[in-house]
């Protein structure tokens, strides 16, 4: 396993038990925007690669579809299974999938391209196990500066002085395929057509910076990772970095955070030559 790819595993390993404070359910309110990209329909076969806690898995349950999901993380993978026993879970590299060729009939992907050091062959391996005619969706994050929940951590330690790569392995641009025109042209060299892009905007509510601060730690990888790798005097400055930078959002006695994803979606063509095929 590469190094980038045992980082993703431990790190996603260790935030299983909190990442639904705040980032898990925020990634589960872009599981509807995500299933209908894919044309997700009551009686469909549907892969959800990178599948968390399940929440994807139990959107697609509710529409009449059957889900099975896959993750890296095997913590996770327990905790999908714990939060809906009826559906199918296994532990799997998104990058070589352990199933055959049309194995489902739709596959959605939310949040993994970036943590994957080849994403066009974890692209490549969703259309491969879907059936002709089936759908592939994706969603990323924006850019930072426009999906501001994201980019919190990232901010506060800049302002800090920090080094917001500290003890982070190296890897490719996390928000390289907010780009669409990346986006669309990774969807084309998997061998989809019907190739569509769009946004989904959403406003994270958070009823206080403390609340913000612990669910974002609790939820993220590679940020928490950063700081952690500072000294406590270094760790306080970024928190009060964040205090300042959270107080931006405050609505009332709370706090309302803009977070924008990408949502790519392509269809496996009906007379597929995806793989080979």
């Amino acid at each position: 396993m590469s190094g980038l790819k045992s980082f993703e595993a431990e790190g996603w390993n260790q935030q299983a038990g909190s990442y639904d404070l705040l980032t898990g359910r925020v990634t589960a309110r872009l599981s509807g925007p995500l299933l209908d990209a894919a044309e997700v329909m009551a009686g469909h076969r549907v892969l959800d690669v990178a599948c968390g806690t399940g929440g994807l898995s139990g959107a697609a349950a509710r529409r009449g579809a059957t889900p099975l999901g896959v993750d890296l993380a095997e913590a996770m993978v327990d905790a999908a299974r714990a939060a809906l026993p009826a559906a199918e879970f296994r532990v799997a590299d998104a990058e070589s999938l352990p199933f055959p060729d049309d194995r489902f009939d739709a596959a959605v992907g939310g949040f993994v391209l970036n943590h994957l050091p080849h994403p066009a062959r974890g692209a490549e391996e969703c259309a491969r196990v879907v059936t002709p005619g089936g759908g592939v969706a994706f969603a990323v994050w924006e850019r930072p500066e426009r999906s501001r929940l994201i980019g919190l951590l990232g901010e506060a330690m800049e302002a800090a002085g920090a080094d917001r790569d500290a003890g982070l392995p190296d890897g490719p641009d996390d928000f390289r395929y907010a780009d669409r025109g990346r986006m669309r042209q990774l969807l084309r060299g998997a061998g989809l057509e019907e190739v569509a892009v769009d946004s989904v905007e959403l406003t994270v509510g958070a009823g206080s910076a403390d609340e913000l601060w612990e669910g974002l730690l609790g939820g993220l990888v590679r940020a928490p990772a950063a700081l952690a790798a500072h000294d406590d005097a270094t760790r306080e400055r970024v928190r009060a970095a964040f205090d300042e930078l959270a107080g931006e959002f405050a609505a009332g006695e709370s706090l309302e955070v803009p977070a924008v994803a990408v949502v790519g979606a392509g269809r496996v063509p009906a007379e597929s030559a995806i793989m080979g095929r």
